[in-house]
């Protein structure tokens, strides 16, 4: 609501305006309207006045408490604190927002500055004195997460021209030259001052119409310092060609170096003046390993990103040059990265050639990776902006391409969306966004050059609103990283004194760039932070400025002071304080060790690890892997209080911003476990905090999570988790007691370790991140490592694996058994050992009710997953030896029934012979029940084929007629009395089930009813074979008996329990009464209880003492035996009265002397010690 609008003006010397609201108020936001601006339109006879269009206000805010228990006389007593801000206006009408909290509110605003007047309307809420009202409950839904579209003009990723923006602002220039003149000139074509100061300029082209012909390849270079006129005739352009050509000498490395500036300076000119010096030249008598140095390498790397020169350098021929450079004694760290570097362009320019295209298995993943090392060095992105814009088979992919349906672009350079989970609108859309933000950013550098204030100033507001939205931002950030970027907004942050929109929007940039630690590997960045003045910047706060200065130090100091900070960090421990700032020079730090790290990949030496492993000895300290698991740890702690059962006080810190520092202390911790020896203690430390961690990043991934910045750094922290934890199972043979088993074991024994979090949610991600360790292929684990740690990790895997849901259950036998390839049996082991766990429920089933219930039908649910796989033999061949046919004839005799009984009896049925008698009898009663109660998964089986197939492998004296007859009448009737037709009927299979249950002693079919008997005779003879219908008048010897149907209950698929009966459950087990045990005495007590001394003082003066022990003389010791209570028993029980004692002491028997046991000393039962954790059961 609008709490206030008035109109400014200072006074006094202080220039102060005071505004007293008549209630305390909570201010949300301050807007500024400029002069002649009518701020409402309700009343057009209010008209804004301030003067003059920029400056600084001070703004001062009187503190008040709301909402707390002291009476009126301690607030008056309060001091007069107050809250200040300040606000840096540009003009425009500009609304800042102010957060005031909820524990204050406020009474006078205070305004101070260099302005004459000021409009401003101030917005926020009134707040009431009187002691807030106790909350009533009201269920809320889920917030929704919707993204705001940008407007069509903005939106280049679904533009057919994502230029036409850059070329809508560059119009704001008068006489503005085109945009593909001003690429060149900004990125590829760098003119000298000179030049800027003469008339003609923009328009200065190189002369290729010399008139001497005999040019050298010098003076060809030289020329094409300027562009090329875009209207030259093609003559003239294949004449120069052919003059370079002439001036091509015998080979040397100044002629290689002379050819690859012609061919770079060349490649952001017409496509047609490239074509012509690729006709003219022939680059294998020019190109050789000798001829090839950094200079050469790097400058070739820059021709490559024109497409046409990148097609004529993939010949096999230079591929093979640049893998002859690469074996030199000669060569650098960088000429390897220059080659590198230069044979995955050109072999990138096709891939992305296809990506545009949208070819079938186009790497879209890769040809995004193309874009993001081209943004690397200013002259590559030009000459790759200049190509796309004026090529005219680019533009037509980029402009026939299928419109994108998505809000905004996504971020395709970070790597981590599949080449394959990529559309090619996506892939289009994010192309056209990139092309729309680097054309910007030319217009933007050449309204700087200028200068155009009103240009560049639109320019840059267009910037920061793409750098708030996601899938631009991740394009913007790091071409804002250019050197001549970076040093556009350095001086546009300076002397920002009165405060410009640009300079606020250039300070907002700069700030954005700032979260990214990767920016502080920059050193044009660094030099820029690092120039900032104290008290200096308007958009920036001053703590903000030096918690950026201090991690641009960081990075300035290099390896030597990362390390510093990360050491230091890890030894405050758990009393480690994490703000903002200290998470920044964290992410730095960590930033500048793994650039380091990845200084190996890029060059191909170890010189990266070999620079950490001496910083690390320079800081006097060993170790950084164990300082860096430590890192990792507090700050796991921090994140899991945000995700704990019980409330806890409110983060100080964002939760994004956690995550990604966790997320590149993990990468850290991977890349360091090659260099480093690790105890057992330190990984299962790093394993549980990686669980913790796991387990709260799974919650913030989820889809419910409005933030989506605070998603995607979930699902980066969940994926390094899981690297981390590969790594460390990789171990060598040489640590064993490292690698697999340790982790492994954790996770087992961590999963189960609730300690005030979700357990479900823990034992989920527990199983998840098994998962990963255990991979399908075993690659990302040490060789022949199943017998070596799976009987070390046999104990927690099955109280782990008692613990999943069905379905997980599945899961990891199945990937345990595709590791074990039957070497263990260790499949066979878990399923049998969870048969024999069921069988005991089975037992105490009716006195533990429902839970119980629940349990067993888990149980079968997880055998039956197993058998219903295609590899699923093993598990059937594990069950024939197990009590699975105990198990079913106990639930059938319980009247309790399961689908997955059904599907477990249907499976082993296929196979009878191999069964037991039990086990066939139980499988033809479980078909037989099935049908009774017409459970799907039986309907869908021939279920009395497959009954009479189990019968005919068993003897006549084996079967049991009553039973089963019982049995197949209530499923006969049951049959009749769901089908009108019978049509789905096995005629057949149901006579010979008769036949071979049919006996002299027992003809009742029990369950049918005459009628049901009728249709179902019926219906035999009409539906058998004509050799089976002389066995009807055996099958007519049977006699329909009626009886009720049996009450089958059905195990529960869930378990719905009541509150009081849940807790109950969770209570933990009582422990049994017993006796405390006695006071432990202090020694001295003991010893002076042997003296009968009173006081314990006499010992010292008693002639009958010596030391501290009594001397007997003579014969005391015998006289003090022969007295009668010597030798009585005062051992009674502490709670039993001394009459009762010696009562019973008169009449207990004599002492009876043991007896050693005859027989084999093997059967007596093991020891004490050796319990069911040591493998007895």
């Amino acid at each position: 609501m609008l709490l206030q609008w008035c109109t400014l003006s200072p006074a006094g010397p202080s220039n102060l305006s005071a505004i007293r609201f008549s209630s305390p108020s909570r201010v949300h936001s301050i807007k500024i309207f400029p002069t002649d601006v009518q701020p409402f339109g309700q009343c057009p006879d209010i008209i804004a006045r301030t003067e003059p269009e920029a400056f600084f206000l001070d703004v001062y805010f009187n503190a008040h408490p709301v909402g707390s228990p002291v009476d009126a006389k301690q607030k008056l007593k309060a001091p007069n604190a107050l809250m200040p801000t300040v606000i840096p206006y540009a003009g425009g009408i500009v609304e800042y927002a102010v957060n005031m909290g909820s524990e204050f509110a406020t009474r006078l605003m205070i305004v101070r500055g260099d302005f004459e007047t000021v409009s401003m309307a101030i917005y926020g809420d009134v707040v009431s004195d009187a002691p807030p009202k106790s909350p009533t409950y009201s269920p809320l839904s889920l917030p929704t997460h919707s993204s705001v579209p940008l407007v069509p003009a903005l939106d280049a990723a679904k533009s057919k021209d994502p230029t036409a923006l850059a070329r809508n602002l560059l119009g704001l220039i008068p006489d503005a030259p085109s945009l593909s003149l001003v690429i060149r000139l900004m990125f590829c074509l760098k003119q000298p001052n000179d030049d800027w100061e003469l008339p003609e300029f923009p328009h200065l082209y190189s002369d290729l119409n010399e008139e001497d012909m005999d040019i050298d390849l010098d003076t060809a270079f030289r020329c094409l310092s300027r562009p090329v006129v875009d209207g030259i005739s093609s003559e003239q352009l294949y004449r120069y060609a052919k003059k370079v050509s002439e001036a091509v000498g015998p080979r040397d490395d100044a002629q290689s170096y002379l050819i690859a500036g012609i061919l770079s300076r060349s490649a952001s000119q017409t496509p047609e003046f490239t074509q012509a010096l690729m006709q003219a030249l022939d680059l294998e008598t020019i190109f050789d390993p000798s001829t090839l140095d950094e200079d050469t390498l790097f400058t070739l790397l820059d021709a490559s990103t024109n497409p046409d020169i990148s097609r004529l350098l993939k010949a096999s021929w230079f591929l093979n040059v640049l893998r002859a450079v690469l074996v030199l004694p000669s060569v650098t760290p960088q000429m390897k990265k220059a080659c590198r570097r230069l044979s995955d362009r050109v072999g990138s320019w096709t891939v992305f050639e296809q990506a545009l295209s949208g070819v079938p298995d186009a790497d879209y993943t890769r040809a995004a990776l193309f874009l993001e090392d081209i943004g690397k060095e200013e002259k590559s992105f030009g000459i790759w902006l200049s190509c796309i814009t004026t090529h005219e088979d680019l533009l037509a992919k980029i402009r026939d391409a299928p419109a994108y349906e998505g809000v905004y672009p996504l971020d395709l350079m970070s790597g981590l969306n599949h080449s394959e989970d990529i559309t090619h609108s996506e892939f289009i859309a994010f192309v056209r966004a990139y092309v729309g933000v680097a054309s910007v950013l030319a217009v933007y550098a050449w309204s700087d050059s200028l200068p155009n204030l009103h240009c560049r100033e639109r320019t840059l507001g267009v910037l920061r609103l793409w750098q708030e939205i996601p899938g631009y931002r991740a394009i913007i950030s790091p071409l804002l990283l250019l050197p001549q970027m970076t040093f556009r907004l350095e001086c546009m942050t300076i002397g920002n004194d009165p405060p410009t929109t640009a300079g606020i929007n250039a300070e907002s940039l700069l700030f954005a760039l700032a979260a990214n630690p990767q920016s502080f590997l920059n050193p044009d960045f660094v030099h820029c932070v690092r120039g900032w003045e104290p008290w200096s910047l308007t958009w920036i706060n001053e703590r903000e400025r030096a918690d950026i200065e201090r991690a641009a130090k960081i990075a300035d100091e290099g390896i030597g002071g990362a390390v510093e900070e990360l050491v230091g960090f890890a030894k405050e421990g758990l009393d480690a304080i994490l703000d903002q700032g200290r998470i920044r020079a964290l992410r730095v730090a960590v930033a500048v060790i793994m650039h380091a790290l990845e200084d190996n990949t890029e060059s191909g030496t170890k010189c990266g690890d070999w620079t950490v492993l001496e910083a690390v000895w320079g800081e006097h300290t060993h170790g950084l892997l164990n300082y860096a698991i430590d890192v990792f740890t507090r700050i796991s702690v921090e994140v899991k209080q945000g995700f704990s059962l019980t409330p806890s006080p409110s983060p100080t810190i964002g939760l994004e911003p956690l995550l990604l520092v966790t997320n590149e202390s993990l990468h850290l911790i991977a890349s360091l476990h090659a260099l480093s020896i690790m105890t057992s203690r330190a990984v299962r430390i790093l394993v549980s905090s990686v669980l913790d961690i796991y387990s709260c990043a799974d919650v913030a991934s989820h889809e419910s999570v409005a933030n989506c910045a605070v998603r995607d750094a979930a699902l980066l922290v969940k994926h390094a988790c899981a690297n981390v934890l590969c790594a460390f199972s990789r171990s060598s043979q040489d640590q064993p007691k490292c690698g697999p088993s340790v982790v492994l074991r954790t996770l087992f024994e961590e999963g189960l370790h609730f300690d005030n979090v979700d357990p479900a949610r823990r034992l989920l991600s527990a199983f998840y991140l098994v998962l990963r360790v255990l991979a399908d292929d075993g690659d990302s684990l040490p060789v022949g490592w199943m017998p070596v740690v799976i009987p070390q990790i046999l104990t927690p895997l099955t109280i782990f694996f008692r613990h999943l849901e069905p379905v997980h259950k599945v899961q990891l036998v199945q990937r345990l058994v595709s590791l074990d390839r039957g070497v263990l049996g260790l499949g066979e082991f878990l399923v049998q050992g969870e048969v024999q766990r069921l069988a005991g429920l089975l037992k105490v089933m009716a006195e533990r009710g429902v839970v119980t219930q629940w349990e067993v039908g888990a149980g079968l649910e997880f055998v039956a997953g197993l058998m219903e796989d295609e590899d699923g033999d093993w598990c059937i061949a594990a069950l024939r030896q197990s009590e699975l046919g105990t198990i079913m004839t106990g639930l059938l005799e319980a009247s309790l029934y399961s689908k997955h009984l059904g599907t477990i009896a249907g499976r082993l049925a296929e196979n009878p012979e191999s069964l037991g008698i039990e086990l066939r009898l139980s499988v033809v009663a479980a078909l037989l029940r099935g049908v009774q109660v017409q459970e799907p998964s039986v309907c869908r089986m021939n279920a009395f084929g497959l009954i009479s197939a189990v019968l005919e492998t068993t003897d006549e004296k084996d079967r049991d007629p009553e039973r089963l007859l019982w049995e197949v009448g209530h499923a006969l009737g049951a049959v009749v009395e769901s089908n009108d037709n019978l049509s789905s009927l096995d005629s057949e299979s149901v006579v010979n089930t008769l036949l071979l249950l049919d006996s002299p002693s027992q003809s009742d079919l029990h369950g049918l009813t005459s009628e049901q008997w009728v249709k179902l005779y019926t219906h035999l003879e009409t539906s058998l074979p004509p050799n089976m219908l002389p066995m009807l008048p055996i099958i007519k010897g049977f006699h329909p008996s009626p009886s009720p149907p049996p009450t089958i209950s059905f195990l529960p698929s869930t378990l719905t329990l009541p509150l009081y009966d849940l807790i109950s459950l969770l209570q933990p087990p009582a422990s049994l009464p017993s006796t405390p045990p006695p006071k432990r005495k202090s020694p001295s007590q003991d010893v002076l209880g042997l003296v009968a001394i009173s006081p314990p003082t006499a010992v010292l003066r008693s002639p009958a003492v010596t030391g501290l022990t009594k001397t007997y003389t003579r014969n005391d010791f015998r006289e003090l035996r022969q007295l009668p209570s010597a030798r009585q028993n005062t051992s009674r029980l502490p709670s039993m009265h001394v009459d009762e004692f010696l009562q019973v002491e008169m009449s207990s028997p004599p002492l009876v002397q043991p007896v050693a046991p005859s027989g084999d000393m093997l059967n007596l039962s093991p020891s004490f010690n050796m319990g069911k954790e040591n493998g007895y059961i």
